[in-house]
């Protein structure tokens, strides 16, 4: 481990990037034993919160692009319209974004070239995307997308994947937050479906199904019932599923796990996981289909041997899928620079309290990190000392924005960071460095206001997913064990 010792930090004051202050942490900071010092009430209550945010929100606009054009011009409702790109004519190279419902009937779905769709439904009024004009509706849907959580994964259009583990809303079960959000949703004109489950496969086939059979619009699949629910869909629904693949039974241990075994099958550094070719998935289901395989239920009946010799990784996964193990996980737009918290004190601090609020502040950023499976290389600590004085001055300092500011002589911070040799999530490393850097900055008899810890250098910890090597056609077939 390579500690690189920067020199104190010197009349710097808080960031504002990306902070997150735990005054809840502040008020009884205490030396604590391995970071555990809640009661047993507040231990049920965080295991019951835990049990209702655990699952993966998936929100699927219907018709997004035709119904903000209906928006902006009524006399579009109940028409047969398309939606292109560039110019949106049929008699120019390009493919339809989308279809209203009077055109899906008519056979147009999205991805279709335009020549091919005015063939089909030649009476069909065919629209360039206005995009500027579809900017402040997007807007809006992902600022309402992170008031529900900080762990979304935005899909094109308008859709997204909300992890709940991100969840920082009251709730008393998944399908109140996802009704809420379904009624915010409609008040701006549109239609959500919405699926919440163990993962983001079943989500997405649970969201699907959220308007059938006189649901409205939210389908919740409670842990058990993923099988039952899973078998009774046609495989043809893979079609339809964006995140088909993503999800590699094995490539990645659970949250909670930090054993040796599940650490070796986990890369160092990893980059975001990447979707299944659609082709891919296409020759997987044509290949089913020449065996008479079209459904879950046959597909449970199975050997996950079979499967993955025959078609591969993706085989594997779907045959989990279908037996209703899903652990897809949902992966962060953009990993944010730095991850930060801070604790303030009612009172001078000694060095005790201190060392056990970044002993809290570790544990804390820790959680953080791996409910967004994150990794940092950078540990920095701010110590805000307490300097009594019978006459308060103030000088100018270099703020963040290379801008001066004026400070007083209580608000000038101590502290500095290192650079570890390998990123990490664990709340003993990050605890063992912030001491470290802490017996480096503390001054005997010091006491302190404030306490503040930084992990930077953030990458995403998944691993990456290739799509497997699509079936060639002159291959010959051979029977699938049962």
């Amino acid at each position: 481990m390579k500690n690189n010792m920067q020199p104190p930090i010197h009349s710097a004051p808080p960031s504002t990037h990306s902070l997150l202050h735990v005054d809840q942490l502040a008020q009884d900071v205490a030396p604590v034993d391995n970071g555990v010092d809640m009661s047993p009430e507040q231990a049920a209550r965080a295991v019951e919160r835990a049990r209702l945010r655990q699952g993966v929100m998936h929100v699927r606009i219907r018709n997004f692009y035709c119904t903000l054009e209906e928006i902006f011009d009524p006399t579009l409702r109940g028409l047969s319209f398309v939606i292109g790109t560039g110019n949106g004519r049929p008699n120019e190279p390009g493919r339809v974004i989308d279809a209203s419902p009077a055109a899906v009937r008519l056979g147009i779905i999205p991805g279709m070239p335009l020549r091919r769709a005015h063939r089909i439904a030649p009476r069909t009024r065919f629209l360039p995307a206005s995009n500027e004009r579809y900017q402040p509706y997007l807007q809006k849907l992902r600022e309402r997308y992170r008031a529900y959580s900080r762990i979304i994964e935005s899909l094109p259009l308008a859709d997204v994947f909300i992890d709940l583990r991100g969840c920082e809303l009251a709730f008393d079960s998944p399908v109140t937050l996802g009704e809420r959000l379904c009624a915010e949703i409609a008040e701006m004109g549109l239609t959500a479906q919405i699926g919440i489950a163990n993962g983001k496969a079943i989500a997405e086939l649970a969201a699907l199904m959220s308007r059938r059979d006189g649901r409205q619009g939210v389908l919740y699949i409670p842990p058990g019932r993923e099988a039952s629910f899973v078998q009774t869909l046609s495989l043809s629904m893979l079609l339809q599923l964006r995140s088909a693949g993503t999800g590699i039974p094995g490539a990645l241990p659970e949250l909670a796990e930090t054993n040796e075994t599940s650490r070796a099958h986990t890369p160092d550094i990893e980059g975001k996981s990447e979707q299944a070719d659609p082709i891919a998935v296409a020759e997987m289901l044509a290949h089913l289909r020449d065996f008479g395989i079209t459904t879950f239920a046959q597909i449970a009946t199975l050997t996950e041997d079979g499967l993955a010799r025959r078609l591969g990784r993706l085989g594997g996964w779907l045959y989990h899928v279908a037996q209703g193990e899903d652990i897809s996980l949902v992966i962060p737009d953009v990993p944010p620079l730095s991850q930060n918290a801070r604790i303030r004190f009612h009172h001078a601090a000694d060095a005790d309290e201190a060392c056990a609020a970044a002993r809290k502040l570790a544990n804390y950023l820790s959680d953080r990190l791996r409910e967004q499976r994150l990794k940092g290389q950078s540990i920095a600590l701010i110590l805000w000392p307490y300097r009594p004085q019978k006459r308060e001055t103030r000088k100018l300092v270099m703020g963040d924005d290379g801008e001066e500011m004026a400070v007083t002589t209580a608000e000038e911070s101590v502290g500095g960071q290192m650079l570890l040799s390998r990123h990490t999530d664990d709340a003993d490393v990050i605890a063992h460095h912030s001491l470290m850097l802490f017996a480096h900055y503390h001054r005997e008899g010091h006491r302190y206001l404030q306490v503040q810890l930084r992990i930077g250098d953030i990458i995403s910890a998944l691993p990456t997913y290739y799509p497997p090597a699509v079936r060639g056609r002159g291959r010959p077939t051979r029977k699938l064990s049962r």
